[in-house]
């Protein structure tokens, strides 16, 4: 997954951890001007060579954050993850896995900060989920040129309005 300090998540499978598998999903979700801040995973190194920076912190060491040097975002999305698979899919497929990190995206970049007292009257951000209406909003503008079709075997699968030359699913 490839996450902004405060901006959007983009999370795709992957076949491993190795290098092969991750520089290509990483080259096209992260722009090269980036400061790329990971765990110590080994093939991470050799990735971050290509971006303006890359520091990692070593939960080996217990070390969770140096400074501004962290993943918690990343290792946030990561909990919402697994908290979903406990509580909402209890199963998530191979097969289907993209479409459960889609979702978990959209709830992910759908989203809105806001400032809370905790009891020790401390200001914390707190994020909540945005107006029902608002992401409406953003799914019906996203939805222009897309369009669900049933597969032979009852499936679902994504098609481009280019694929077929149909009009798109809602009007322009």
């Amino acid at each position: 997954m490839a996450v902004e300090r405060g901006g959007p998540v983009r999370a795709v499978p992957v076949r491993d951890d190795s290098i092969a598998s991750l520089s290509p999903v990483i080259t096209r979700l992260v722009d090269k001007a980036a400061h790329l801040m990971t765990d110590q995973l080994h093939s991470y190194k050799r990735i971050g060579k290509g971006y303006a920076s890359h520091e990692s912190v070593n939960h080996a060491r217990h070390e969770y954050a140096r400074g501004n040097v962290h993943n918690n975002t990343a290792e946030s999305f990561g909990a919402i993850l697994e908290r979903a698979k406990q509580g909402v899919f209890h199963y998530i497929s191979q097969k289907h896995m993209s479409r459960y990190l889609d979702e978990l995206g959209f709830r992910w970049d759908h989203r809105n900060p806001e400032l809370k007292l905790t009891r020790k009257a401390n200001l914390k951000i707190i994020m909540v989920a945005m107006p029902v209406m608002d992401m409406f909003k953003s799914v019906i503008s996203n939805a222009a040129g897309r369009q669900l079709r049933r597969s032979g075997n009852g499936g679902i699968r994504t098609v481009g309005v280019d694929d077929f030359n149909l009009p798109p699913l809602f009007g322009l």
